[in-house]
């Protein structure tokens, strides 16, 4: 009778853990995003069946490489989610297609647990999420109780079809966030497209004199990139674009928003910024490209660009398409200005590689 009872018990308990595992599962099968569906995963699980550590290890690569930018930003993923090198995935897990356990030697892991846990972690559960069945992800589940996830005295089977699951929604996810990158971003920068540029500014235009806020749109472009082109090739031309645009981020994220607008002509918009702020960040850019050659091949090709600016409250424009028409003026009126003076040096390279 009391093995009955037992077994009775023990029904009951892997009842109650499906129910929980369902419940999971029903929460993300609907999630469209992934900035939503990594949060409400790993509070589902800690909330159902109360782990303390819950994170998504996510690979920095393709095919998930458009999520780093949109998931790095959110405050409330700082510690659910993580982006790390395939090759550092594999290491752990090997060829094992299976939730692992492991209480031991945790160091070897520390490249997969985000860092506030690495000094509290004692045991951890590490299910692989693949799509179209390569690896692009690991489920961590981690306490400090080192007991927790031992592999002598677990079973993972209820975690292997959770992990196939959440490879599932994550697939599904990610092509639909894929579509709208693809849709918002120039392919060769990942910069935001000139789409995506009109649409901001017809919001910030209405909001810069609904508040009497500034709003300045600042023209950037590559001198004698034809130049480079025909000398050195359309390869070279790409990473020219390339590192402009790495530059163009590096010193606008924080301020506004960069958009390539057409060949090598780039966009950045700066709401609440001033003229003269958003010409000292041009003039910042110009300085470091000039200083800073692009290294390709055996080469060191000098770099340097032109920039024109308009502002809302400097130049009142009637509307944001002419606030666009302004900064593209000015833009050429400084190019001209300089064709005989800064981009020599541009010129002068590759006439010694013709």
């Amino acid at each position: 009778m009391h093995d009955i009872n037992e077994l009775i018990d023990n029904v009951r308990h892997n009842e109650e853990i499906a129910r929980k595992f369902f419940e999971i599962e029903r929460c993300i099968l609907s999630i469209g995003r992934c900035d939503q569906f990594v949060s409400t995963l790993t509070k589902e699980v800690q909330k159902h069946f109360h782990v303390p550590y819950v994170w998504v290890n996510l690979i920095n690569e393709a095919p998930l490489s458009h999520l780093i930018e949109s998931l790095e930003k959110m405050p409330d993923l700082k510690d659910r989610v993580l982006f790390t090198r395939r090759r550092s995935m594999i290491d752990i897990i090997k060829s094992s297609n299976k939730t692992i356990l492991l209480n031991t030697n945790l160091s070897r892991c520390w490249e997969i647990i985000p860092p506030v846990y690495r000094d509290i972690v004692a045991s951890v559960a590490i299910s692989p999420l693949t799509i179209d069945g390569e690896l692009v992800g690991l489920f961590c589940q981690a306490d400090s109780d080192s007991t927790r996830y031992d592999a002598h005295t677990k079973d993972t089977f209820l975690l292997d079809q959770l992990a196939i699951k959440i490879s599932i929604c994550l697939s599904n996810v990610t092509a639909r966030e894929k579509l709208e990158y693809l849709a918002t971003r120039d392919p060769l920068t990942g910069l935001l497209n000139r789409r995506q540029l009109e649409l901001m500014l017809d919001r910030e235009f209405a909001r810069s004199k609904a508040q009497n806020r500034d709003l300045t749109v600042v023209f950037v472009d590559c001198d004698a990139f034809k130049s480079i082109n025909d000398t050195l090739g359309h390869d070279c031309g790409d990473e020219v674009l390339e590192y402009i645009a790495k530059r163009l981020l590096k010193y606008v994220h924080k301020q506004g928003l960069t958009f390539r607008f057409a060949g090598d002509e780039f966009v950045f918009v700066m709401p609440g910024k001033s003229y003269e702020q958003a010409l000292l960040i041009a003039e910042s850019i110009q300085e470091y490209l000039q200083a800073n050659p692009l290294r390709y091949k055996s080469n060191l090709v000098p770099i340097t660009v032109s920039y024109g600016g308009a502002s809302v409250i400097s130049d009142s424009p009637s509307s944001y398409k002419y606030l666009l028409k302004l900064a593209d003026e000015r833009l050429y009126q400084y190019k001209n200005n300089r064709k005989r003076s800064v981009p020599t040096k541009v010129f002068k390279f590759l006439n010694r590689l013709r």
